[in-house]
């Protein structure tokens, strides 16, 4: 057992808590957000400590982290905390949900993978991988660090997903086919193509649009 501070205090860190509380076997002993952001001592009975002076409270060494597990920023904010947190001497949790079929070669520290999820043999997750309830990743597939699947979303064998990339729920994406890095891909799309980096592909085409998947950065999800 670790004990784990969840990089968040919204929905998203609460619903983290719900199921590490559950299922885990680690044990969430606070909560932290930047300092711009802090606007309360406790949430859900737990301390809420700023992030720059996260040392303040709880030490490298004596806490693992866990998240953001929004895809801010195009999952940026993810990848940049959990680089900074790294840089400050701090381990990762992870957690797969006890009901997932987890057969993967490798999962990364700092994912996230809940119920009903199939990870087929062969599989390779990097670092800071968020999948949503009942997605399907098979054989021989890779996730690169820090993308977020949601739910219900069907990765055919052999696939390659760039780093950063967000799939919306409800996607499937044929065999052998390659998402570029920082792509976002909308709910309910059908990938039969490769698709280039930072592109955005939305419902019901699997064509790129013709602008970059920069546009798409400020969207918010806490």
């Amino acid at each position: 057992m670790a004990d784990v501070v969840i990089f968040g205090a919204g929905q998203l860190a609460e619903v983290a808590k719900a199921y590490l509380d559950k299922f885990g076997d680690d044990r969430v002993v606070g909560f932290t957000v930047d300092e711009s952001f802090l606007t309360q001592p406790e949430f859900q009975g737990l301390p809420v400590v700023a992030w720059e002076r996260l040392e303040e409270r709880f030490l490298p060494g004596s806490v693992k982290l866990l998240g953001p597990l929004s895809y801010q920023n195009l999952n940026e904010f993810r990848r940049d905390r959990h680089w900074e947190g790294r840089a400050r001497g701090y381990g990762f949790a992870r957690f797969i949900h006890p009901s997932t079929h987890n057969m993967a070669e490798t999962v990364g520290d700092n994912c996230f993978i809940l119920e009903n999820c199939t990870l087929q043999p062969f599989v390779r997750l990097g670092e800071g991988i968020i999948i949503w309830s009942g997605s399907h990743v098979g054989h021989h597939a890779v996730i690169e660090d820090f993308c977020f699947l949601s739910s219900q979303v069907g990765l055919a064998s052999g696939v390659h997903i760039g780093a950063c990339s967000l799939i919306g729920g409800q996607v499937g994406v044929d065999n052998g086919i390659m998402i570029g890095a920082g792509s976002y891909i909308e709910s309910r799309c059908m990938i039969r193509r490769d698709v280039p980096p930072n592109s955005v592909v939305r419902h019901p085409s699997d064509l790129p649009k013709p602008y970059s998947s920069a546009r798409i950065k400020s969207m918010k999800f806490r």
